[in-house]
């Protein structure tokens, strides 16, 4: 059968998947078998598929055939597989240019994704197509239930925690866009079991009900009808267990995951029923504090209590509400989700200003975008986040990374980021500049002329074009001081590219977790692999070729460890300083000390972050001293054997390591691991100790001084912490932190009082 003998419906259909296929080839992300192509075409093949099949029956009532129950099920079924094949097949020729890097798994999330929609697409197609008579009203019947049942997964989308929606015709969709660690879930395989028991049902109803000749459905009868209620009951026993097979992530069921829930003034707080006493008070005082601080800001009311969930790992928060390495705010809800990472949480106080901001919001989800909230402004959204939570990272803020990306030409237009085309930028640069924007317009106009703004979803309501409110942010970013080695600390922090543009995102960052995990277990064969095939996919991956410079090194390839040294020739400074201190590192392991020692001083001249720095000079320090306490600041450091020593050996270490000198350094490395879990009561002298014998730099000398005002807040020993932090404000290194808990000592003062 050529193609102007198919049926019009089919022409029609086979058109527009070839046509989406064909969109998708402009992206390298889309355009080739993934999970983000998969989602896609789950959301447009379905309602076509469904449209045609049902079409079939019609077109074979209209001809006068009088085919079989069999027959016209694989009628329907067979021009469901081929609308699936087309885009399918185009994108199969498309990774003849665009890699893929997973061929098996992309196959497989068209399989599971868009190829069981249709399925279940064609044959509900058929049954709706033989239930109703009327040609057109068919036709659109069939069409509207993929697209009603995509619009209850979005209803699960707002009314449940998780971001994560299963759909009987969409497939899955895993959430955020900025997650790049995703693969095939076996959750996705046993909901298409599911899935697979709803297509059979609706078949077994068709062969029950149709009487051949009369074509239409008629008073069931025979082994089939049976036979459908109980595959019927087999989807209804599986879809209740929807929780339990990770289909569904109900609130319900996190919290009794979790295990504890505790209530603050702000704040209810769901976390591990194992943490300690002192750890759940300090969680319930975070979030009661951001909650207070930031509304004060916004100038809002603090309104229903935020509820933050804090998940064991990454895994755990994956498994529950679908995103694993990003933090997840769902302001209409009030909640956000993070997993535990130090406390203070670092990112708490961004994703509460999400919540916060809700209130000045309108729509659904509450979040800033035209129409009345329905056309999300992503720019202003994580924009008012960055400029109300105002982090510094190496030293530096948001203005000041979008003076240097300035100078560095990395800094993106506002006309994308104060748009829809945010999310196709490099994340980092699109939320420091939308941050920095968004701050420099509170400081403007004033925080009530931002929030309508925001309101709205539209930049102009501040009162000008938005070209003329850049040209005045650029001019501002011209009067920013920028301090010494920003723009390769900007450079290294910013050069990864969007998830949009780059090859292989997902099987990139799981090498990279897979090369973090071999380095941990001293597996230098497996993470020269891994670097291996990372590079082989981007040549330009700096994180691939720095770790392969250490593997190289540790495994006493020098000479190859120097050649991806070369290779890493107009790397930014940073990176390069880490590529060489590996090899300085194994050259210490291997005993060549002044060799070593020469490296880490040439290191100490190239920009860097303040936590390497110290590092570093902490190495230099000891090699230059010599005796035993190099032994155990190596092993400390940088492992034996290129393994890194657990938490107790490291504890023991440090302490071995006070044994033997003199100074503080020691002390300082004891009260360092203590305050990492939250030890807090111990850690205090062992610090005290360490001002008292002294330190041999003024970074260690800074770091020290906030881990013991860290340790006298964690402490609850609010004089001494105030007496600290207030010493802290006085030290550039330290000033940001410092005010900010002061801030904090303030709030937290009156709250005792009360």
């Amino acid at each position: 059968m050529v193609l102007r003998d198919w049926p019009t419906s089919l022409r029609v259909g086979v058109g527009l998947a070839f046509a989406v296929g064909v969109g998708l080839c402009f992206s390298p992300l889309l355009g080739v078998h993934g999970v983000e192509s998969a989602l896609i075409l789950g959301g447009v093949l379905p309602p076509i598929a469904a449209a045609v099949a049902a079409r079939a029956v019609i077109g074979a009532r209209l001809a006068g055939e009088f085919p079989s129950a069999a027959a016209i099920l694989r009628r329907g079924m067979m021009r469901g597989l081929l609308i699936w094949l087309v885009p399918v097949t185009v994108l199969a020729f498309d990774q003849l240019r665009i890699r893929n890097c997973t061929p098996a798994e992309g196959l497989a999330f068209m399989l599971l994704g868009p190829g069981m929609g249709v399925l279940l697409a064609s044959v509900m197609g058929v049954f709706v197509g033989a239930l109703v008579r009327r040609p057109r009203r068919a036709t659109w019947l069939a069409a509207l239930v993929p697209l009603a049942s995509i619009a209850l997964g979005l209803r699960t989308f707002w009314s449940s925690p998780a971001i994560f929606v299963y759909d009987h015709f969409v497939g899955w969709f895993p959430g955020s866009l900025y997650d790049r660690d995703v693969s095939l879930p076996l959750a996705l395989i046993t909901f298409r079991l599911i899935t697979a028991g709803i297509a059979l049902t609706l078949a077994l109803l068709v062969v029950a009900c149709w009487r051949r000749g009369l074509d239409r459905l008629e008073r069931p009868r025979g082994l089939a009808l049976p036979l459908a209620l109980l595959c019927a009951a087999g989807v209804t026993v599986a879809s209740m267990s929807a929780d339990a097979l990770g289909h569904r992530g109900e609130e319900d069921a996190i919290q009794a995951a979790l295990g504890w829930t505790g209530r603050g003034e702000h704040c209810v707080v769901h976390a591990p029923r194992e943490l300690t006493r002192e750890q759940k008070q300090r969680l319930i005082e975070d979030c009661d504090y951001r909650a207070h601080a930031t509304a004060a800001m916004l100038d809002v009311p603090t309104g229903a209590p935020v509820h933050a969930y804090f998940y064991r790992s990454t895994e755990e928060k994956r498994r529950w509400m679908g995103a694993a390495r990003v933090y997840i705010a769902k302001p209409w809800r009030r909640e956000v989700h993070l997993q535990l990472a130090g406390w203070p949480h670092a990112v708490l106080a961004h994703e509460i200003v999400h919540v916060m901001a809700g209130a000045a919001t309108e729509g659904p989800f509450r979040v800033s975008g035209g129409s009345g909230g329905w056309l999300p402004n992503p720019g202003l959204i994580e924009g008012i986040a960055v400029a109300i939570e105002w982090p510094e990272r190496d030293g530096m803020n948001p203005h000041q990374f979008c003076r240097a990306m300035r100078e560095l030409d990395m800094l993106p237009a506002q006309s994308d980021v104060m748009s829809l085309r945010f999310l196709t930028l490099s994340t980092r640069r699109a939320y420091a500049a939308a941050g920095s924007f968004t701050r420099w317009a509170i400081d403007t106009f004033g925080i009530d002329a931002v929030k309508e703004a925001h309101r709205h979803g539209d930049v102009t309501r501040l009162g000008e074009d938005l070209p003329a409110l850049e040209a005045r942010w650029l001019e501002f970013l011209e009067t920013v001081e920028l301090p010494e080695g920003a723009l390769a600390l900007t450079e290294l922090r910013f050069y990864r590219a969007s998830i949009f543009s780059t090859t292989c995102p997902h099987r990139v960052a799981n090498l990279h977790q897979e090369m973090a995990a071999d380095r941990a277990a001293g597996d230098e064969r497996s993470l020269a692999r891994g670097c291996v095939e990372a590079l082989s996919i981007d040549a330009g991956d700096l994180y691939a070729r720095s770790a392969f410079v250490g593997a190289a090194a540790r495994a006493g390839r020098f000479a190859l460890a120097e050649e991806q040294l070369e290779a890493l020739d107009g790397a930014p400074p940073p990176l390069l300083a880490r590529a060489r201190e590996s090899l300085a590192d194994a050259l210490w392991l291997r005993g060549e000390r002044e060799r070593a020692q020469q490296l880490y001083a040439e290191l100490l001249e190239l920009p860097q972050s303040d936590d390497e720095a110290r590092a570093r000079e902490v190495k230099l320090d000891v090699l230059r001293a010599g005796g035993a306490q190099g032994r155990f600041v190596r092993d400390l450091l940088v492992g034996q054997r290129g393994r890194g020593p657990s938490a107790t050996e490291a504890m023991h270490l440090a302490e071995r390591i006070a044994a033997v000198r003199a100074d503080g350094l020691g002390p300082y490395l004891v009260g360092r691991q203590l305050t990492q879990v939250d030890r807090f009561d111990l850690a205090r002298p062992a610090l005290l100790q360490a001002r008292e014998r002294g330190l041999p730099t003024p970074r260690l000398e800074d770091e020290r001084l906030r881990l013991e005002a860290l340790a006298a807040s964690g402490d609850r020993d609010w004089d001494a912490a105030e007496r600290l932090w207030t010493e802290a404000s006085e030290r550039p290194r330290l000033r940001h932190e410092a005010n900010d808990w002061l801030a904090r000592l303030t709030w937290l003062r009156s709250v005792g009082e009360q």
